[in-house]
């Protein structure tokens, strides 16, 4: 009973906790990209968010697999243990695939919209502070995804090189948008399974 007790409490505090963590993170994402443009010329390539072995591109790849991880956790408890499995797998699947090919993101879109509308709707039935955060990390990713695809585009039709401002504000709403929504969903679906276990 205690040990019971003691998950209800971690359920309660998991969502704000795991919402400040992902905004102190991308807040030093942020900071230290523009620092890197900014005072040293992008020649820190660690600190450079566009680069996938960048500090901040390795933490993405880490808070993929914890959605994975999360997900895989929350199939131990009904109900949809079956679709929470499955979203594990699929989501760890294209872990591999992003970690393997890292440019070759539009191969992948049928596979990334059938995990987000499995995902949007297992969220329903969870509860309410665990689904919105599921739900709002799944809209940054939409908003990561768009900014990837226009966001080149847009910088080409303006003028705008990589070595202007513009170009790294770009990348710093994908690439940030993209970190923030998976930690986000990764707390969403923890905080789901914690609260699912309280239950049982």
């Amino acid at each position: 009973m205690r040990a019971q007790a003691r998950v209800g409490a971690n359920a309660d505090w998991f969502v704000p906790a795991g919402l400040v963590l992902t905004l102190c993170v991308v807040v030093a994402q942020v900071t230290t990209q523009l620092i890197d443009f900014g005072v040293y010329d992008l020649r820190i390539a660690a600190l450079d968010s566009n680069k996938h072995t960048s500090v901040f591109g390795l933490a993405s790849l880490v808070a993929q697999g914890a959605v994975a991880a999360a997900a895989a956790l929350r199939a131990g408890t009904p109900p949809h243990r079956r679709a929470w499995t499955v979203l594990a797998l699929l989501v760890a699947a294209l872990l591999v695939v992003r970690i393997v090919f890292p440019f070759s993101t539009a191969p992948l879109l049928p596979f990334v919209a059938v995990v987000f509308i499995v995902l949007w709707r297992l969220a329903i039935d969870e509860p309410r502070a665990p689904a919105r955060a599921i739900r709002l990390g799944l809209g940054l990713l939409v908003f990561s995804f768009v900014v990837h695809v226009v966001g080149p585009h847009l910088m080409s039709a303006l003028g705008y090189a990589g070595d202007t401002w513009e170009y790294q504000v770009k990348g710093i709403l994908k690439h940030g948008g993209e970190l923030a929504g998976w930690m986000t969903i990764a707390t969403g679906i923890a905080a789901a399974a914690l609260a699912r276990l309280r239950r049982a």
